[in-house]
């Protein structure tokens, strides 16, 4: 659960982003409008070369019409593992006061994105 349910349900005090300290953490924030998570993703812009709103992403890589299926998929199970981990950045961040550097998040997405393809049925 984000800060802004737990606050919600009165388990937590304040619903502060544990990663930018700024703003009021929603899933929205921590997944794509927190300067941390923007920065993965245009990281992750560049490192696929594709052209996508940050507003959205997720309607986006759904809609994406591409030539290839096999790049489609490709792309939306990078999409899915940049997601997953920037969550667990977040645990991190609230478990053991840890930020990596966008970059390096980045780089744990193609292992765990070949994961999802050899897994999926």
């Amino acid at each position: 659960m984000t800060k802004d349910r737990l606050l919600k349900f009165g388990i937590i005090a304040d619903s502060v982003c544990d990663i930018c300290l700024a703003h009021q953490e929603d899933h929205h924030h921590l997944l794509y409008s927190c300067p941390f998570s923007a920065q993965c993703w245009d990281l992750f812009k560049t490192w696929l070369n594709i052209n996508m709103p940050l507003a959205g992403v997720l309607e986006w890589g759904l809609k994406w019409r591409c030539r290839s299926l096999l790049k489609k998929q490709v792309v939306l199970a990078a999409m899915a593992a940049l997601v997953y981990h920037i969550w667990i950045v977040r645990n991190k961040c609230r478990i053991e006061f840890q930020i990596p550097r966008p970059c390096r998040v980045l780089a744990d997405v193609p292992a765990t994105a070949r994961l999802h393809r050899m897994f999926k049925t």
